[in-house]
């Protein structure tokens, strides 16, 4: 399938690819932007998407598999998340430019795992300062991290994302989370792992009850049995059950 490099930005780590579906497909045809996890760490990068992003290509959509600005990798949270907010943009703009096909802006969906869950998600909350999102998946995000650091639990990743301690500036710690920022007006499906070790399944739990009582349109889908990484594993019942929440 072919794979097209796209730099939205002058750092190395500033790019994403893109994915088209082959033949003659009517356009505009919509969008899917993959942010993948890995702890917000530089040790991991959007090859942890691509699988995704060529499924979704076969079926018939454009795929942004977006790499960002990493710990250890060029910044912290400030880099990242600008990072995420400007590849999305960039979605109706030099990503288009690239494409030979035209893109349905009115409809472009986003999934991320894991950490890329929470980015997806706190993404979903910048309704002043990014492209318009017609549905967010979210696999196994962590969408509160004033969870464990309000309970005096020290996260030293947290602490190296945000740089700073949770008592030193809570609202930090808030800011960086998707169930402060609600509502978003987007609809969300939320899937969890019942083997979750690394992101309890309570972050979805508390995130789709909050969201619904503040009016929006979300939905949290657990699959027993499986484990955090299960999300990985083409053929997996969550592997399936993502697809379908971003095609159907």
């Amino acid at each position: 399938m072919n794979r097209i490099k796209i730099a939205y930005g002058a750092h190395p780590e500033q790019f994403g690819h893109l994915y088209l579906p082959e033949g003659s497909p009517t356009e505009p045809i919509p969008v899917v932007a993959v942010v993948h996890g890995g702890s917000w760490s530089g040790r991991y990068a959007l090859n942890l998407g691509t699988q995704y992003a060529v499924e979704f290509a076969r079926a018939g959509f454009a795929a942004w598999n977006i790499e960002y600005r990493r710990i250890d990798a060029g910044g912290a949270w400030p880099e990242i998340s600008a990072d995420v907010l400007a590849a999305l943009n960039a979605i109706g703009d030099v990503v288009q430019e690239h494409s030979t096909l035209r893109f349905d802006m009115g409809d472009v969906r986003l999934i991320g795992h894991s950490a890329g869950g929470h980015l997806a998600m706190w993404a979903a909350g910048q309704q002043d300062s990014i492209i318009g999102l017609s549905r967010v998946v979210c696999q196994a995000g962590v969408l509160d991290l004033t969870v464990g650091p309000a309970k005096g639990i020290v996260s030293p990743v947290l602490e190296e994302l945000l740089g700073v301690a949770y008592d030193d500036d809570p609202e930090a710690y808030r800011a960086a989370s998707p169930i402060h920022l609600l509502p978003t007006g987007i609809p969300v499906r939320c899937i969890h792992v019942g083997l979750d070790v690394q992101v309890p399944v309570s972050q979805s739990e508390r995130y789709v009850a909050a969201a619904v009582a503040a009016g929006d349109t979300a939905s949290l889908t657990v699959v027993d049995g499986e484990d955090h990484f299960s999300f990985l594993r083409p053929g997996s019942e969550c592997w399936k059950q993502s697809l379908a929440a971003v095609l159907d």
